[in-house]
């Protein structure tokens, strides 16, 4: 059990998902994908090598599957305790892939789009930043090294061109993700949150000089996991991961200007 959920994780560390239970709030469906039912997904993961081995478990109602059918395959999202990821399986379920598939003609990764609570991700947003009309969610993680390539090359295409709705997403093999996220989260204002965690993308060490009281940590970490929900409901699973206004996932080199 231990090596499957390994593969999981490891397979949809950058792309993969996975949603909490349903919530109060308005839900955005996607179009033209059409969603499996639980039954549905059970019996397609019985056909993969995976399902004896995570059997018992799901029997246990330990690890939950769901699925849809899109883009030529039927994709399974399997959330295990240690994480989830995605299973395709070809429509003549021949066949199974652990791991991410690719468009040819955009490069882009074939995604499972399952529905979105609006409310538990717009609770999530910790700070917006930038002067433009289109609206963009933005997952990311102060030590992640790939957010500051990030930054790097979209900074100015993204304070000019859009409104940035920040959710921080610190992962758990980033040791001081945490502790640079109480510092951002400790500005008084969103101006203040958001010039923080440029300054940590650009190198600054400055957050090693704030320690939260107990009280105040407290605090920090109930804003925090509100924005971790909000990240699990997109279906986040690294970083950093961007989202349009209708929550549909795009690679983020798509805002690298041209000629950059």
């Amino acid at each position: 059990m231990k090596r499957v959920t390994a593969v999981l994780i490891g397979a949809s560390l950058l792309w993969g998902g996975s949603s909490p239970s349903p919530q109060k709030g308005e839900m955005i469906v996607p179009e033209g994908v059409h969603q499996l039912t639980p039954q549905q997904s059970l019996e397609l993961l019985k056909v993969t090598p995976i399902y004896q081995r995570v059997a018992p478990l799901i029997q246990k109602g330990i690890v939950k599957v769901r699925g849809v059918e899109e883009g030529g395959f039927y994709i399974l999202q399997v959330k295990t305790p240690r994480g989830s990821g995605n299973i395709y399986i070809t429509k003549d379920k021949k066949y199974t892939i652990l791991g991410q598939v690719i468009e040819n003609k955009s490069g882009a990764p074939l995604l499972p789009k399952f529905p979105i609570n609006r409310s538990v991700v717009e609770n999530g947003i910790l700070f917006s930043f930038g002067k433009g009309k289109k609206e963009l969610y933005l997952v990311t993680d102060p030590q992640c090294p790939f957010c500051r390539m990030m930054e790097q090359k979209t900074a100015e295409n993204l304070e000019k061109n859009y409104r940035v709705h920040v959710i921080l997403l610190p992962l758990s093999f980033h040791k001081d993700a945490r502790r640079m996220s109480y510092y951002i989260l400790a500005g008084k204002s969103e101006e203040e949150r958001a010039k923080r965690l440029k300054a940590i993308l650009s190198g600054s060490s400055e957050w090693k000089n704030y320690t939260p009281t107990p009280e105040e940590k407290a605090k920090l970490k109930a804003e925090l996991q509100k924005s971790e929900k909000a990240a699990e409901e997109l279906g986040a699973r690294g970083t950093p991961s961007v989202y349009d206004s209708n929550f549909t996932q795009f690679p983020w080199s798509q805002l690298i200007p041209k000629g950059k």
